[in-house]
């Protein structure tokens, strides 16, 4: 079994405190709440950059989204085709 390398984060005794007491009320370690709040901050960053690509549509642009969007809404992601 390989060994994960490891560094140390110097954060206040209050986070450390949060940290701890999210562990404990979600039955896990502290270093996965550290990695679930980095995941999530993570994906919500990459949404807030679609949300901005998208307002920064011209309306031609806007016109292709919504045709296209439109066209593989019908598409059934099980596959199978309304039945």
């Amino acid at each position: 079994m390989a060994i994960a390398k490891s560094t140390t984060l110097r954060v206040s005794t209050e986070l450390r405190d949060e940290i701890a007491r999210l562990a404990d009320l979600m039955d896990t370690t502290m270093q996965e709440v550290v990695a679930e709040a980095v995941r999530v901050l993570g994906r919500d960053e990459w949404w807030s950059s679609v949300h901005e690509a998208l307002d920064d549509l011209d309306e031609q642009e806007v016109g292709s989204y919504l045709a296209e969007a439109k066209v593989l809404g019908g598409a059934s992601p099980d596959g199978l085709d309304g039945a």
